[in-house]
């Protein structure tokens, strides 16, 4: 009797113990889960703060919609066009394209690349359905994979224009502290020209033609523009600085570009942005802030060319020195203003 008393008392205690364990064990995990959900909501909140505040006016745009097309988002495509890729089919003939005329068309340039936002604004714009152009210099492409990020840049729609092989201010660049000569200058320019050439391809495989070029400082002299008329170059200036550049200038002042800019800027207007400034990851945050806002206002992004190519413009319209256009000095400030005017 003694020995069954001592072995029931012992069942009954491991079977407790087991239920305990088992019970706790089960609470262990639910609050586990619970933590984890926490977590992904928390992630989730952080990816639209960082890398979506255009999921949010997507949102927004239900209620007063701009157009029934709707872009894809950010988080969407980044998996496609996080690591630069060799030429590749790319479908970028948005439905927008085959009624242009519904919006407004603008021209976001970068300057001083090929850097470390090339990629990134690849990804984003192509999460709005558009692109722009990155105006380079030759002595920043070090070898395979800037090309390579120039190639994906060009297979989503990107133009890559002249800056200029080693970035030679016209005005003082000269050997001599002066003037750049009109030999000096126009090797500067035909050298960087033969690089990308030599290097990238159209969206269609055959090779890549550089056709725009913007003037380093933005200081042109007459053999500038005597030179891109030879080469048919039309010579981009701007019509809206992002300030990236001006240390005079505060984060204000560089965040009301854009925001003033939204259901201001017109068809045509060419914008002027850095890769490599002081400020240029406030750029980066500003154009990620309020690109949504000009996509649903009705605005839609292009490169120079395509933007030419969609208006009807041809480069012998508005290249070389051009009838100033809006006080711009002699430079292309709104693309299609330019056209209108044309050449001297």
């Amino acid at each position: 009797m003694k020995k069954r008393a001592v072995a029931l008392f012992i069942a009954v205690v491991l079977t407790f113990t087991l239920v305990g364990c088992n019970q706790t064990q089960t609470e262990l995990s639910d609050e586990v889960e619970i933590i984890i959900e926490e977590e992904t909501i928390i992630d989730g909140e952080s990816s639209m703060t960082q890398g979506n505040s255009s999921e949010t006016n997507n949102n927004q745009s239900q209620d007063t919609p701009v157009s029934s097309e709707q872009p894809t988002t950010s988080s969407n495509v980044s998996s496609v066009v996080s690591t630069p890729t060799e030429n590749k089919p790319i479908n970028i003939d948005y439905e927008w394209k085959s009624h242009s005329q519904d919006f407004k068309l603008i021209a976001f340039t970068f300057d001083d690349g090929p850097d470390r936002y090339m990629q990134k604004y690849v990804e984003y714009f192509a999460a709005f359905e558009g692109a722009g152009t990155f105006f380079v210099n030759g002595y920043k492409i070090d070898g395979d994979y800037e090309y390579k990020t120039m190639q994906n840049a060009i297979n989503y729609g990107w133009d890559i224009g002249n800056h200029g092989d080693k970035h030679l201010v016209a005005t003082i660049g000269g050997a001599n502290g002066g003037e750049v000569t009109y030999d000096e200058l126009k090797a500067d320019i035909t050298n960087l020209t033969h690089k990308l050439e030599t290097n990238l391809l159209k969206r269609d495989g055959t090779p890549y033609e550089v056709g725009i070029y913007r003037a380093p400082n933005i200081k042109p002299t007459a053999n500038t523009f005597k030179i891109c008329d030879e080469l048919k170059y039309p010579v981009i200036w701007l019509k809206y600085d992002a300030l990236d550049w001006d240390t005079t200038k505060t984060d204000r002042d560089r965040e009301d570009v854009f925001k003033n800019g939204v259901g201001t800027w017109e068809d045509g207007d060419v914008i002027l942005c850095h890769e490599v400034q002081q400020f240029a990851d406030q750029t980066y945050s500003y154009i990620e802030k309020y690109l949504p806002e000009f996509y649903h206002q009705g605005y839609r992004f292009c490169s120079v060319t395509e933007l030419m190519e969609l208006r009807g413009i041809t480069r012998e319209q508005i290249c070389g020195e051009l009838n100033n256009v809006d006080n711009n000095r002699g430079m292309v400030t709104n693309i299609i203003k330019a056209a209108q005017v044309g050449k001297k």
